[in-house]
């Protein structure tokens, strides 16, 4: 009698336990996908406002430093022409008329020939345009101070421009539109002769002192703002860099903002002092 071939077992019979599986593994990897997709862009739009603010703040803090330097600069210039008053101021008012000081006309126009003084406003824009969002970040006390720096910038602007520009013009108007009520044989010993003008000529030098004292006090103020934000002043000053030209190296700490008037014996001749 033959043997019967051995017959396979029957294949179980697939009860969907498989096709679960499949689904679920796929239900899985799908969401997965989305999770990580979308992780993704919350990090990367997350990333790119961090980098929007850090761009704002630099532009913030390189317009403070930036107004900084323009008026350091300034007081700088006014040195010069501090001393320029000192040898006019010291000319003897009976010699006024003499010959001999018949071209201090032209020395009066460079005395009065003073920088103009302001700052960007884009940078202050753009901070002021985007402070709701500083404000959910809740980074108050940056807020706060650059607030104060720009309040105290438009302060500085306005007074300079009060003394170069309000004072000067209104004592000039007064003896150009009626110069034969003043002592003098010609226009320039006039304003020499004018009390007003002798004491605002004397006020350049407290104004020089002023503006330094002024620059010092932006920049301590800024420095909290660099605190504020973690960010080192090289960063700032590398900004301005790229986007301005011209920025000290190094900027030297000075305490000491007042000097002395200028003693007019110990000037040379002004004539040799203007070659110079």
């Amino acid at each position: 009698m033959e043997e019967l071939p051995n017959i396979p077992d029957s294949p179980q019979i697939d009860k969907g336990g498989k096709l679960w599986k499949t689904l679920l593994l796929t239900f899985l990897g799908t969401t997965m996908s989305i999770l990580l997709t979308f992780g993704t862009s919350q990090w990367l739009a997350l990333k790119k406002q961090k980098e929007e603010r850090q761009l704002t703040a630099l532009m913030v803090m390189g317009s403070i430093e930036k107004f900084a330097q323009d008026l350091e600069q300034n007081a700088d210039d006014l040195a010069w022409h501090d001393t320029l008053a000192t040898y006019l101021l010291n000319i003897p008012i009976d010699s006024l008329d003499s010959p001999q000081y018949d071209s201090i006309g032209k020395y009066l126009s460079l005395v009065l020939a003073f920088n103009t003084l302001s700052h960007d406003r884009s940078a202050e824009s753009i901070f002021s345009n985007s402070i709701e969002t500083w404000k959910n970040l809740g980074n108050f006390s940056f807020i706060e101070n650059v607030g104060h720096c720009f309040a105290h910038i438009n302060l500085i602007e306005e007074r300079y421009a009060k003394f170069f520009t309000d004072e000067n013009d209104e004592i000039e108007n007064r003896i150009r539109m009626n110069p034969e009520a003043y002592p003098g044989r010609t226009l320039a010993s006039k304003f020499m002769h004018d009390a007003q003008f002798r004491k605002y000529l004397s006020r350049i030098h407290g104004q020089m002192s002023q503006c330094r004292y002024c620059v010092a006090f932006i920049r301590q103020e800024n420095a909290v703002n660099m605190r504020l934000m973690n960010v080192q002043e090289k960063d700032v000053k590398d900004f301005i860099d790229k986007n301005a030209q011209g920025i000290k190296a190094d900027e030297v700490v000075q305490t000491d903002f007042y000097t002395p008037h200028i003693n007019p014996d110990s000037l040379p001749a002004m004539e040799e002092w203007l070659k110079k």
